[in-house]
């Protein structure tokens, strides 16, 4: 360890009133860990109280009122008083037998204390070092030895740093003591019964006024019965809900929020959520948690209705109904479509002239092509055909249409080439050039040779 000094004035000896010493940096009281031997001979250091984790600073004493050379001692002691020595140790430069101890010149009143570390003895041993400490006259409040051997007083977590000022005498001896002055607690950061509480990370921080929602919450090492989660305002304080069980590992709380106080907000609130130690109630860091109004419609129902008449009553107010301008799909839609025209396909033209050949008996019907089988051909102008002998009951005999022979024929119709003057060419019948030969007489069916025209029946015949 070393000794950073900082210089004053030279003044007469004990010039300006008695001698003393005080505290300018207090030790931090939460993050030092006590390490054991066997960790090394390496400690760590214990910092000040202002220090952060971009400036970093050690307790300091100052001593005042002293003109001279003097000898100051750093032990360790107890939490509570009487304050006795503590079997813990102080590690580092310029430290032997648990306790550190250096000289200081004239020309300086200021003594700050770097790379002072504490460490930690079994419990088997705790009497022993207390031995040590009596005989080599560590004892700065003179407590009597049997309470000195009174081991249930020690707690082993926390300490305090006891420092001593001694002057030179007349004879050059360090025997004109000034009174002893003690420290803040040190805890040590490893027991979970002392460590600083933290909050690590948290799955919500929001919920509704009501409470009840469940929180998951990592924390570093606590005691599941000694831990709290507490929800604050200025005017207002409440506790989360879980037990013991809920406590994962002393790494992990699983709690259910409180109700606010008022629960017919109707704006978010903005509350403090933290740690509390209850034995010593130690607080952590506060983190946010935000109350949000009670929803009373989850689904949006009312949301969507009130935009649904917003829309219907713009609509209804900036649509005219009686300007054709403004809707013009309306005026086309009330003009009366002309009919379509009679359609005549090729194919309806080609089996025209094979019908007679092939049904004498619809020859003077003709073949009614598709479009107006489905009655989308005009009636011609005049009086309709008389009813021709074995006509159907709407006054006709059944038309052969051309969807009827297709039917029935299909691709058969290329065979048709072996009528006289009928040749096949895509499906379609078409006139040919004479070839001499004599036609049928009227009436006899044709046969074209092939399997599929012997399997396939008209409808109408």
């Amino acid at each position: 360890m070393s000794v950073t000094y900082r210089p004053m004035l030279q003044s007469p000896r004990f010039s300006g009133g008695e001698p003393r010493v005080r505290i300018l940096e207090q030790p931090k009281q939460r993050g030092t860990r006590f390490r054991y031997k066997c960790e090394g001979p390496s400690a760590g250091s214990i910092p000040g109280e202002r220090s952060s984790e971009n400036s970093r600073t050690f307790p300091s004493v100052q001593i005042s009122n002293v003109y001279g050379q003097g000898k100051v001692r750093v032990s360790l002691v107890t939490k509570s008083e009487p304050y006795k020595p503590h079997p813990h140790e102080l590690v580092g430069k310029d430290c032997k037998d648990g306790y550190y101890e250096a000289e200081f010149g004239p020309e300086r009143n200021i003594i700050i204390f770097q790379n002072l570390g504490i460490q930690c003895v079994k419990r088997r041993e705790v009497k022993d070092a207390i031995m040590q400490r009596v005989a080599r006259s560590i004892n700065p409040f003179n407590v009597p030895q049997d309470q000195l051997l009174q081991m249930d007083d020690y707690d082993p977590n926390v300490v305090r740093l006891c420092f001593q000022v001694f002057l030179l005498d007349e004879s050059g001896d360090y025997t004109l003591a000034l009174t002893p002055i003690v420290s803040n607690p040190i805890y040590d950061n490893r027991a979970p019964t002392t460590a600083e509480l933290r909050i690590c990370r948290v799955n919500r921080n929001s919920g509704t006024v009501k409470g009840g929602d469940e929180v998951f919450l990592l924390c570093d090492k606590v005691q599941k019965d000694d831990i709290e989660v507490r929800f604050s305002t200025q005017s207002w304080e409440a506790k989360g809900c879980f037990s013991q069980a809920d406590v994962h590992r002393q790494v992990a709380i699983v709690f259910k929020t409180p109700p606010y106080a008022n629960v017919s907000v109707t704006a978010p609130v903005t509350v403090a959520m933290q740690l509390r130690r209850p034995s010593d109630q130690q607080v952590s860091e506060p983190m946010e948690f935000r109350y949000l109004p009670d929803n009373k419609d989850p689904h949006g129902c009312q949301e969507k209705k009130r935009r649904l008449e917003d829309i219907m009553r713009s609509f209804s107010s900036g649509v005219n109904f009686n300007r054709p301008s403004l809707v013009p799909w309306i005026n086309h839609s009330i003009k009366q479509a002309a009919p379509p025209p009679a359609m005549t396909s090729p194919a309806s033209v080609s089996i025209n002239h094979i019908v007679p050949r092939l049904f004498p008996a619809h020859a003077a019907l003709g073949v009614v092509p598709v479009s107006a089988a489905n009655g989308h051909a005009a009636q011609p102008p005049g009086p309709a055909p008389a009813p021709q002998p074995g006509a159907d009951a709407n006054g006709g005999m059944p038309l052969l249409t051309e969807t009827d022979l297709l039917q029935c024929l299909g691709d058969d119709l290329r065979g048709l080439h072996g009528l006289p003057g009928l040749q096949s060419s895509g499906g379609q019948a078409q006139r040919a050039p004479s070839s001499g030969r004599t036609a049928r007489p009227q009436g006899v069916r044709p046969r074209p040779p092939g399997p599929a025209w012997a399997s396939r029946r008209c409808r109408t015949c």
